[in-house]
């Protein structure tokens, strides 16, 4: 798999100092896409959680939360789409 290049305008911003541009090494996660009000994250996030101790996962390290739009962009909380992502790896 290749890494992603950032876009141009990123990397623009970048060279200013106004971002910072990292790549980070490659890596299995378990995400879930919520979509809805972002009080239903914490429900999404045990599910997530509860998945991951089921199926034989332990938790690498922090997760992130990838929020794919906001309520500027969208007509209604039900049109929120955020992904929860966490690192795992399958348990010996």
């Amino acid at each position: 798999m290749r890494p992603l290049e950032p876009p141009e305008d990123i990397r623009r911003m970048a060279e200013t100092g106004e971002v910072e541009v990292k790549t980070v090494p490659s890596r299995e996660v378990a995400y879930l896409v919520h979509k809805g009000p972002y009080a239903g994250l914490q429900d999404s996030f045990f599910r997530l959680m509860r998945w991951i101790a089921e199926n034989g996962y332990e938790l690498m390290g922090p997760g992130l939360a990838v929020f794919h739009n906001d309520l500027v962009t969208v007509k209604s909380e039900e049109e929120l789409v955020t992904e929860l992502q966490f690192p795992v790896r399958k348990k010996e």
